[in-house]
């Protein structure tokens, strides 16, 4: 055994272990999909209780003259090593049998971003909190954990030597950090909101609001009673108004986290010297309870909901999400009665050599593990026969978009590539790039020589470009209009993904919308009057160069990436068919883009070209796959094999630019 370390502890206060229920209960439902929009902001109130707590246990140590840098951060790892390795390890294992191998590898980069404890940057990198393809990332949660391991590594180094000089010059230092990281905040939430939600430097102001109290002791001790009833009763309001009124349509962080980070600084300041009547509340037995399992509920859940929205394909059904929640408390109890209780009170890896020891082992394990899955691309042996359904059997041509013609020699030609007359000019974005299989197909089998003028992100509209690509790329579209015109091209075929630059509903983000320098707002409804704008007159512009043009419709975008979902279903023995979606929903999801469609080309000469009828199957759904093969690459984006579907659409127009 190593030499024992000094106890740190601080009075027990019950009503922490009550508040940390009232922090974790709405970050759970609000996983489980029960009606608490704005649960999340329950990881906030853990951040200022954290920030308290370690503030408060090193003044005391520092006052006291025993303050060790090895003995902090050996407390940390002995207090959040042991639940989070168990939760580890049990979440790979059973991802090792339930995920697919691409999610796999996906899952073992997650890995080797624990031990290095960059959990948070890796999820910035990859993944928005809010979107979608997060439900099934069994190990997203961690961010939070990874924020506050930062802030535990870096904290101590700036805040011991600053209690040197004095508790004056550190109140002040605190707090000027602390409203540098709240502007960081308040700006980077609507400019870039994943920097904000994912990383320290926009954290640091919640941590440190509970660094700051611990630097006031006694803050409201010198208010009557009533006063400190009404703030700490004012605190759980305003965390309670922060769950019920945010949603995941919130700018987050930013101003709205100073809701629940206020409420949980008054709760704490009001209970300190004695006990409020909220603050008895808090101590009751049951919420004191979940406040010291809330460590490892907060572990379990996530894991668990995930891992079910995974298995279900879509989302569970209530019972389902239920018995996932209640296995997660269990998990929670079991975990902290049999390994952090154990761990903490040193009864096992009593010395603090061992605890690193184990604690290096465990992170070198899980390392190895990512490693593993990574280096293998997900363990594929795992399952047999489980291929990319038939997207690699058939392969659409090689094509040079626009930004590299110079450098590839000018643009690709498909088709019959001998032929004079009868030329076509597909220009599009990277959904026109998809159908270049098809393109090439029907050129060769009717004589016509086929240009594909394409960019992908970038929509075929004269004056106009995406919001995020700025002015500088509407020079591609003229380069378009001077090729038609050199080479005399008479006909014209325009696809692109219309809701993306319109509304942006299939994009994501907003930042491919259309703007062509005089909109006044940031909001889609400007998009749509540069498109009601601009795309007429690119029409005329082609009318006037002598072309005939056709205009596709957007292709129907599935639910899920295609082949991902039909591995899952087929791991599941499920019938592909079991996600797609019928028709007439396609039809109303893109009813608004298809409207402004039309009245942008009210009074043209242009022909639309609908692809729906064309991918909708005799049972009136939209197919994932058709005779074992997937019709789309991911969401939108039709397989080679998909886009030979739309021949019978397309087979008129080549016909008779053929004939010509």
């Amino acid at each position: 055994m190593g030499p024992k370390e000094p106890s740190s502890n601080l009075a027990y206060r019950p009503e922490i272990d009550g508040l940390r229920a009232l922090a974790v209960i709405p970050v759970v439902l609000y996983h489980a999909g029960v009606a608490i929009p704005g649960g999340y902001a329950g990881v906030d109130v853990f951040f200022v209780i954290s920030g308290y707590l370690i503030a408060s246990i090193l003044i005391r140590e520092h006052g006291e003259g025993r303050f060790r840098y090895g003995v902090f951060w050996g407390r940390r790892l002995r207090r959040l090593f042991p639940a989070w390795f168990a939760m580890i390890v049990v979440t790979t294992g059973v991802a090792a049998a339930l995920l697919i191998p691409a999610h796999l590898a996906d899952f073992g980069e997650s890995l080797l971003s624990q031990p290095t404890l960059t959990a948070n940057f890796h999820f910035w990198e990859r993944t928005g909190y809010f979107e979608p393809e997060s439900d099934w990332q069994p190990l997203l949660h961690t961010w939070s954990l990874a924020v506050e391991e930062q802030f535990y590594l870096f904290f101590p180094i700036v805040f011991a030597p600053l209690l040197l000089r004095g508790k004056r010059t550190t109140r002040s230092v605190v707090a000027i950090l602390s409203l540098v990281s709240l502007a960081l905040s308040i700006y980077f939430t609507t400019r870039e909101p994943e920097f904000a939600f994912f990383l320290l430097p926009a954290r640091i102001w919640e941590l440190n609001a509970g660094v700051l109290l611990a630097l006031f002791p006694g803050l409201v001790a010198r208010f009557g009673s009533r006063w400190r009833e009404l703030l700490g009763a004012g605190g759980v309001v305003m965390i309670g108004l922060s769950f019920f009124a945010f949603d995941q349509n919130t700018d987050f962080p930013g101003h709205a986290a100073m809701l629940p980070c206020l409420g949980t600084v008054f709760v704490l300041a009001a209970n300190e010297g004695s006990t409020t009547r909220t603050g008895r509340v808090l101590s009751l037995p049951l919420p004191v309870w979940i406040g010291k399992i809330s460590y490892p509920l907060y572990l379990w859940h996530w894991p668990c909901l995930a891992l079910l929205h995974y298995w279900s394909l879509d989302d569970p059904s209530h019972s389902a999400t239920a018995v996932a929640c209640g296995l997660s408390l269990v998990l929670a109890w079991a975990t902290y009665r049999w390994i952090e209780r154990p761990v903490r009170e040193k009864r096992v890896i009593s010395s603090r050599r061992a605890l690193c020891g184990w604690a290096a082992a465990g992170a070198g394990l899980v390392v190895a593990v990512g490693w593993i899955l990574i280096s293998t691309e997900g363990l594929p042996s795992r399952f047999r026969g489980l291929g990319s359904f038939g997207i690699e059997e058939i392969r659409r041509p090689v094509v040079t978009t626009i930004e590299r013609w110079d450098e590839k020699g000018g643009p690709t030609r498909l088709g019959d590539t001998s032929a004079t007359d009868a030329h076509l000019l597909v220009w599009g974005d990277s959904h026109a790039l998809a159908l270049s299989r098809v393109f090439d197909e029907l050129g060769k089998a009717h004589g016509v020589k086929v240009t594909i003028a394409a960019m992908a992100g970038v929509a075929p509209v004269l004056g106009a470009y995406p919001a995020a690509k700025g002015p500088d790329v509407t020079r591609f579209a003229d380069r378009v209009v001077k090729l038609i015109r050199d080479e005399g091209i008479r006909e014209v075929i325009i696809v692109a993904k219309w809701p993306m630059y319109l509304t942006g509903r299939s994009g994501g983000e907003l930042d491919r919308i259309l703007r062509d320098g005089t909109e006044r707002s940031d909001e889609p409804e400007e998009a749509i009057e540069v498109f009601l704008r601009r795309f007429p007159e690119t029409l005329e512009q082609l009318r006037a160069e002598g072309c005939r043009v056709r205009v596709l419709r957007t292709v129907p975008q599935q639910p899920y990436s295609v082949p991902e979902a039909l591995a899952r279903i087929h791991l599941r023995g499920d019938n592909p068919d079991l996600l797609a979606l019928p028709a007439s929903i396609h039809a109303e999801r893109d009813a608004l883009e298809n409207g402004i469609l039309d009245r942008a080309m009210t009074g043209s000469e242009a022909e639309i070209l609908d692809p729906l009828p064309f991918l909708t199957n005799q049972a009136g759904i939209v197919p994932m796959a058709r005779e074992g093969k997937a019709v789309y690459r991911d969401r939108d984006h039709l397989s080679p094999y998909g886009s030979l579907m739309l021949a019978p659409l397309l087979e008129p127009v080549f016909a008779g630019i053929g004939s010509k």
